[in-house]
């Protein structure tokens, strides 16, 4: 009776934090650990990825004004550029005066608001000049209550018992659940990601709660996207371990996001990141890729921007450094994401439904600025931090430092980041006699000795080392 009783505490115990790993919209995951991921392009590996929000990206909102910043995020150092939805907004039950880019009304047009077709093209081209990539985002999982197909195919849409066409749940009450399960619906959006490919020259697509929709119309539609062009980049908000194995190059790690949160603001140890990633190797296939953020437009609105959410100036900068290095135990391995504003520190909570175009003065956006230059500037310098293995380290205050090594054949990095808003001595044990410089001041030079090093940290400072 007890062993029965131990075993059944143990699966809910299993169960409550499968779960939690594996947060998401629609449906229970499974594992798919001993499967392999879909091989992913090598641009797509050591992508960085720059999320913009059009209408605020610029006073004017344009994709003329955003085509004149390119040549910044260029020298930046971003390589891919992800606009969020670009088409015209519904008005029918529009949420606040301008809507949501989510509510799409018509997915062959351009949101005037933004500009004109030929305008997006040269967007596009110009971006492809400074080798930059651009990736759209597609809503497939809803249209806008006044899209044309609601009264042209009312079949394509999801009803309930009286035959009325619903919402996804009651707080997208601005948008209509569209039905998968005609293969009508399959067939119209798979052209619509089509056309975007071949008619403008997207390089890939951020797919939109990609959960809902059923894997086996990404696993055809991707397929034939790479027919059209091979190395574009899939990226879905999404969860599933399965979405590896059926086309997507990426998948949203909201846990690994979220627990960070909870151990900046003391709730959580620094371990529980360490048991995210451990399940995170169990459960993903093979060569995996995870897109890491510590900001994003959804997190923006429910948490505020890094700021805010993190602690202040030097949690945002600690957290972002963590998911531009980190990859993933095993064979995972990872790209960071962050929103527009981010690299001039602008804290505010902005709303999808209205236009606030962003203040790039704001009173940390030189260091800001450096610190982001320098970041991208370590991904391309240190292979190790896109390619290598990742290990943890053991240190003498895993409740508030989370350390680790990435390593390639001839390449080894330490990172070190203290998660918690207090100065603190650690420990950290390593491989004895071995010497290593500090990336950032390359003229300081630390030796491991016995194998322990000694390092102090400021309140969340992050520190990367590169072994000799």
């Amino acid at each position: 009776m007890r062993l029965t009783f131990a075993l059944l505490i143990l699966a809910v115990a299993f169960i409550g934090a499968f779960l939690f790993f594996l947060r998401g919209y629609a449906r229970t995951p499974k594992p798919m650990g001993s499967a392999n991921a879909n091989p992913s392009p090598d641009w797509v590996k050591r992508a960085v990825i720059y999320e913009i929000f059009l209408r605020n990206f610029t006073p004017e909102g344009t994709f003329k004004a955003a085509q004149a910043r390119l040549a910044d995020l260029k020298a930046l150092g971003v390589n891919t550029i992800w606009l969020m939805p670009i088409h015209p907004i519904g008005n029918e039950k529009r949420k606040g005066s301008l809507g949501s880019p989510y509510s799409v009304k018509d997915y062959f047009d351009i949101n005037p608001e933004h500009g004109t077709k030929e305008d997006f093209k040269a967007f596009v081209k110009a971006a492809h000049e400074l080798d930059l990539k651009v990736i759209l985002d597609f809503v497939g999982n809803h249209t806008a209550w006044d899209c044309p197909l609601i009264k042209e195919h009312p079949e394509y849409y999801l009803k309930d018992k009286k035959g009325n066409i619903v919402s996804p749940n009651p707080d997208w009450y601005d948008i209509a659940q569209l039905d998968y399960k005609n293969p009508a619906v399959r067939t119209y959006f798979a052209n619509v990601l089509k056309t975007w490919l071949k008619d403008y020259d997207v390089d890939g697509f951020r797919c939109d709660v990609a959960e809902a929709i059923p894997s086996d119309f990404w696993q055809k539609t991707i397929a034939e996207l790479r027919q059209i062009k091979p190395d574009i980049l899939m990226l879905a908000e999404s969860t599933l371990p399965e979405h590896h194995t059926v086309g997507f190059d990426l998948t949203y790690s909201w846990n690994v996001y979220d627990v960070v949160l909870e151990i900046v603001s003391g709730k959580k140890s620094a371990q529980h990141l360490d048991e995210i990633l451990a399940t995170e190797e169990k459960v993903f296939a093979k060569g995996s890729l995870r897109l890491r953020f510590n900001s994003n437009h959804d997190r923006v609105v429910e948490h505020g921007a890094p700021i805010e959410a993190f602690g202040g100036v030097e949690g945002a900068k600690a957290t972002a450094a963590l998911m531009f290095t980190m990859g993933g135990y095993g064979t995972i391995r990872s790209v960071p994401l962050f929103y527009n504003g981010d690299e001039v520190g602008y804290n505010k909570r902005t709303s999808l439904f209205e236009k606030e175009p962003i203040a790039w003065s704001t009173p940390h956006a030189q260091d800001f600025e450096i610190f982001y230059r320098n970041l991208i500037w370590l991904r391309k310098t240190q292979p190790a931090i896109v390619e290598g293995t990742m290990e943890k380290v053991k240190s003498s205050n895993d409740e508030a430092v989370y350390a680790f090594t990435r390593t390639t054949e001839n390449n080894k990095v330490l990172i070190a980041i203290n998660l918690r808003n207090a100065p603190l001595n650690v420990f950290l044990r390593l491989e004895p006699n071995k010497t290593l410089y500090d990336f950032f001041e390359s003229d300081r030079q630390l030796a491991t000795k016995d194998g322990n090093l000694k390092l102090a940290l400021n309140a969340f400072e992050f520190k990367c080392l590169v072994f000799k």
